[in-house]
């Protein structure tokens, strides 16, 4: 019995991180509701998760809440500009059911491309502070650079979006205590590796600038 109610067991402990991104997941969705917000609110629950998975964070109330003011003025562009071009591939695709089906595929394919950038966008911005334009521009290259990571992640959130629209009767409650902070939390986890990797050659960048400089 005290093995089952030790907090350091894995049971436990995933139970603490489940309960964890049900807070987080209803933090996201609650600052998310002004729709302006909506890109810092996704921005902090980036931050959020990869905090919880590099064992850094304290409390996912103060966490969220300090990557939502540090992020409130890019997120907002970034997701204004992300909801204004959801906007338009939802009319086009709309149009091309109507004037020409075919192109509904290319749509579709542009919009799971979209999907792979953001998921990156949303991961550094929330994990390097750079200007905007150079964070959609690395979210790019890595998109392409880690494509089977990358393709994990689109297949997790896609299946688990399409799980609950097929399954709502099912699935609704787990998509509203868990719809967007799970997928994020999995996408944080592929992209451990990949942020491992980007801060080793900066520090290794560094390392040499100073020995040049010496």
């Amino acid at each position: 019995m005290k093995k089952f109610f030790d907090m350091e067991s894995p049971l436990m402990s995933g139970l603490s991180v489940a309960a964890d991104l049900i807070v987080l997941n209803l933090f996201t969705l609650l600052c998310s509701l002004p729709v302006v917000t909506l890109g810092a609110a996704l921005t902090a629950m980036h931050a959020v998760c990869i905090r919880l998975i590099r064992g850094e964070g304290s409390s996912v109330a103060r966490d969220f809440f300090r990557a939502f003011r540090q992020n409130l003025k890019k997120g907002m562009i970034f997701g204004l500009l992300l909801l204004a071009a959801a906007m338009l591939l939802w009319f086009d695709y709309q149009a091309a059911l109507v004037y020409a089906p075919p192109l509904r595929f290319g749509i579709a394919a542009i919009a799971i491309l979209v999907l792979a950038l953001v998921q990156y966008a949303f991961a550094l911005m929330a994990r390097y502070e750079n200007p905007l334009f150079t964070t959609v521009k690395n979210a790019a290259l890595l998109a392409v650079a880690y494509f089977p990571r990358t393709f994990l992640m689109l297949m997790f959130t896609i299946g688990i979006w399409l799980a609950g629209v097929v399954f709502w009767r099912i699935l609704a409650p787990v998509l509203l205590l868990l719809g967007f902070s799970l997928p994020c939390y999995v996408c944080c986890q592929l992209l451990g590796i990949v942020f491992q990797k980007l801060e080793e050659n900066q520090r290794e960048t560094d390392a040499l600038s100073e020995r040049n400089s010496l």
